[in-house]
């Protein structure tokens, strides 16, 4: 029973660090079905007064995937991770809005409840997956913007 139980921590324990590697590697460039796409993240927190309504600090972000060629046609996202120290929180991609403005441009738009600290930078990871490969795009080091 106890070898069992430390099997399967071992097991948990490297799929931990698997996943973590996977976002230490990536970039913000990337070659997804030979179209160089690039991450370029917006984040910011509305400051805005609004009328009759309590004001959140909901973080909104636009993820832009960029490319000089044709984005796949079958390209879809399945994450959106964001980091901060030591804290991660991902929003799915079913709760995910995606936008095409062209060919070569979607953008990727979320508004969310994170308890991040916008005084400090967060890496963004975009995990998008087409008809031959899953691929994790990476900006470290994103400011979170105030708007008024």
């Amino acid at each position: 029973m106890n070898k069992c139980v430390l099997l399967g921590l071992a097991v948990f324990g490297l799929s931990a660090c698997s996943s973590d590697m996977v976002t230490e590697k990536a970039s913000h460039r990337m070659v997804i079905e030979q179209a160089q796409v690039a991450l370029n993240s917006h984040l910011w927190i509305n400051m805005m007064p609004t009328i009759g309504e309590v004001q959140d600090r909901a973080l909104h972000g636009s993820l832009y995937l960029e490319s000089e060629q044709i984005l796949p046609v079958d390209m879809d996202v399945k994450r959106v991770m964001i980091r901060q120290g030591e804290m991660d929180w991902t929003i799915d991609g079913e709760l995910l809005e995606l936008r095409n403005h062209n060919q070569n441009k979607w953008e990727v738009a979320f508004i969310w409840q994170f308890e991040i600290n916008p005084d400090y930078p967060v890496d963004v990871f975009l995990e998008i997956e087409s008809s031959t490969q899953t691929a994790t795009l990476a900006e470290r080091d994103v400011k979170v913007q105030f708007v008024y």
